[in-house]
This record gives structure tokens, C-alpha cells and sequence, in this order.
């Protein structure tokens, strides 16, 4: 099978941006086999981009690179980073997009990416994932890069402290990380391999609060719930309907969770009260 390079990019559809990425691809590796994740991450939006490169690599066969393209620092001193995480590898700005793959990995490895060798007159001040990243995620996937030899060893990527839940045993404060096509609410509180908490509650700044836990969206019995969502975030959601647009809840918002004490008040919550109160 080919070798598979993925495009995860805030570059949208309306402009040459995303096709001018293929097209430098191409030059450097025809035979790849390229799959576009999304074009559609909020421009600038590193939290977004960082949560669809978690929800979606680990979905691809191992060896895939990912070539992750969120880059309001670009043409700055910001550094590039490629990081092997659980046999699937990224080449992106080291600007916070690898946080929750990396938090959530096991198997890790991460290097600074050497630019010193690339013509500086070969490359846009504006435009690295077209002249830099996607080249050379280009030769990582086609087997003309060898990992090891991009850069020096680093002990992580850049991790977001505005990405992890503030609080403790009783409560967390976090915020809205992304809201998907069907206005599900996806929060920046997520499980990990060593972190798997129970939401009792979320509680909006307007005053209302979710306490309803269900497992799947046919459970929601009533205005909304929360669910543990398919990358592992605690999500709001409603049965059918935009859990953002009623709520008013935009990317940014913050919340509070509160945690139940233990499992059995986890299934408590389940079983009875799934309730929205105000």
C-alpha cells in the first residue's frame, strides 16, 4: 500500500492556499497517497487543530504522517517540531497543535525540526506549510527523510496550559475547545490513558447546569446531556438539535464540571436524574 499523508490545515476552500500545499507535495512526492482531514479548522484556531489531529490520526494505519498547518506565528522565530506518537508521526508548527495526541500518547518522541541546511530564498515569510512543512512531511512519508534526523531530541511539543482542566477533586474549570458541524459542545476536559474522571455536572455562566450523563446521543432524555464523545472529550449535546446554538456557547466559553465522588454516583446520575435545570 502507499505511503499516506495526511492535510490538516486552517486554510479553508475558497482560497489557492490548500491546493498550493498538494501541489508542493506533488512536486517532492508524486506516488503518495494525500488525504485531507480538514481545510475547515477556524483560522488561527490551534485548540481546533489540535483537537482534530487527536480525534482523527489515530483512525489511520501506522507509519502515517500527518502534515498539521495551524500557523499564526509563521515567518516569526517559532519553531517547527515533528513528534512520533503511538507509530503515527506529525510535522507541524510547535505551537500547542500536538497537545492532546501527546497527552494521551504512550509511545512518544519528539525533535526539533533543523531548518539551518533549507535556502531562505526558497521560502515565503508567509507561507511555511507550502515551502517547509509539507515538503518535508512529503519526504518523512515517501521514506527520503529518515525521523531521527530531522533535529535534535526535545523532552515534549509546546503543551497549552489553557488546554488542562484547573480545579480539584470537586470541580474543574475549562472551556469550550470546539463546536462540530452538529453543534455538539466539545470541551477541553478529556480522558487519558491515567485520566478517566466522572462528570456529575457542568455548569454554564449564565447559570444553567447539565446533569444528565448518557452514553450515546439516543440516550438524551430531554434538552441536553453530557457524553464522553468518540476522542474522549466531555461533549454537551442535545437529541437532534444544536446543543451550541440554544445554549449560546461559542469556542472560548468557559464552564465549570463538577465530578462525581465515585462510580456508583456516576450511575446514580445516569439512571435518574437527567435533568436541565436552570
Amino acid at each position: 500500500m502507499a505511503a499516506i499523508l495526511t492535510l490538516l490545515t486552517d486554510f479553508g476552500s475558497a482560497d489557492g492556499y490548500a491546493g498550493a500545499l498538494q501541489g508542493a507535495i506533488a512536486r517532492v512526492a508524486p506516488q503518495l497517497r494525500v488525504v485531507t482531514i480538514t481545510h475547515g479548522v477556524p483560522p488561527h484556531d490551534i485548540g481546533a487543530g489540535a483537537y482534530w489531529l487527536a480525534a482523527s490520526a489515530p483512525a489511520f494505519p501506522p507509519g502515517t504522517v500527518h502534515c498539521v498547518v495551524v500557523d499564526p506565528g509563521v515567518g516569526t522565530d517559532r519553531p517547527l517540531v515533528a513528534a512520533r506518537v503511538d507509530r503515527q508521526l506529525v510535522v507541524a508548527p510547535d505551537n500547542g497543535l500536538l497537545h492532546f495526541l501527546w497527552t494521551r500518547g504512550q509511545d512518544r518522541m519528539a525533535v526539533r525540526i533543523d531548518t539551518s541546511g533549507l535556502d531562505p530564498k526558497r521560502i515565503s515569510n508567509t507561507f511555511h506549510g507550502r515551502d517547509v512543512i509539507g515538503p518535508l512531511a512529503a519526504r518523512l512519508a515517501a521514506g527520503t527523510a529518515r525521523f531521527e534526523d530531522l533535529g535534535p531530541r526535545i523532552p515534549s511539543p509546546r503543551l497549552m496550559s489553557e488546554f488542562l482542566p484547573q480545579g480539584d477533586s470537586a470541580g474543574s474549570t475549562a472551556r469550550v475547545l470546539v463546536v462540530d458541524h452538529f453543534g455538539n459542545v466539545i470541551l477541553t476536559i478529556s480522558k487519558t490513558p491515567w485520566y478517566a474522571p466522572l462528570p456529575a455536572s457542568v455548569s454554564l455562566s449564565n447559570g444553567r447546569v447539565i446533569s444528565s450523563l448518557v452514553r450515546t446521543y439516543g440516550e438524551i432524555d430531554g434538552d441536553f446531556a453530557m457524553l464522553w464523545n468518540s476522542a474522549d472529550h466531555l461533549e454537551i449535546a442535545g437529541r437532534g438539535t444544536s446543543a451550541a446554538a440554544l445554549l449560546n456557547l461559542r469556542p472560548g466559553d468557559p464552564v465549570r464540571v463538577a465530578w462525581a465522588a465515585s462510580s456508583g454516583a456516576a450511575e446514580e446520575l445516569r439512571a435518574g436524574d437527567r435533568s436541565f435545570a436552570s
